[in-house]
């Protein structure tokens, strides 16, 4: 199964190397570029906010891109047939939205928090969802991908809505 991880992970970097241009930070709000090392750090997340989350603690993927990344951090965690995964960037709003790897961008809201949702890729059925928040440490996304051999007709919106809000409380402003 860490192979799947693997196979997901990849796809998301893939996806996001065509992002816009390089850059090792963006202009926050304030105006001052971040570095990854400023970036909210989603591998410190408790215990018991991925359990809420229905998420298996131990199965923790510090490593879910298999490469470094200079604009980005994440972890993932193994659900009831799909990963969960939470990811800082410096990438901004924009840029995830001009990747055409990116699709069907919905403004939603998240308890009290702005969200951007979208999906991921080019399957049909898609097998990803991702959620992403603008925070004062970069842009936070939730990322639901169903298993590879997943039969499951689950939306995988469905599955990164109802893992977001237990996020919410860890989440920067």
């Amino acid at each position: 199964m860490r192979l799947v991880g693997f196979a997901a992970g990849v796809c998301a970097v893939v996806a996001l190397a065509g992002c816009s241009e390089t850059v090792d930070g963006q202009p926050e709000v304030s105006g001052a570029p971040l570095t990854k090392e400023q970036l909210f750090d989603p591998c410190a997340v408790p215990d018991g906010v991925l359990q809420a989350a229905g998420l298996d603690p131990a199965s923790k993927d510090d490593n879910p891109f298999s490469v470094a990344r200079e604009q980005w951090k994440g972890c993932g965690w193994r659900g009831d047939g799909h990963f969960v995964y939470l990811k800082s960037t410096t990438y901004t709003l924009d840029e995830i939205r001009a990747n055409d790897y990116f699709h069907d961008f919905q403004d939603i809201t998240v308890g009290d928090r702005k969200a951007v949702q979208y999906l991921l890729g080019t399957r049909t059925p898609p097998n990803q969802c991702e959620i992403t928040f603008d925070t004062s440490k970069g842009r936070v996304a939730v990322t639901a991908t169903k298993f590879i051999d997943s039969k499951s007709t689950t939306d995988p919106c469905l599955l990164a809505n109802t893992a977001a809000p237990n996020f919410l409380d860890v989440l920067p402003k």
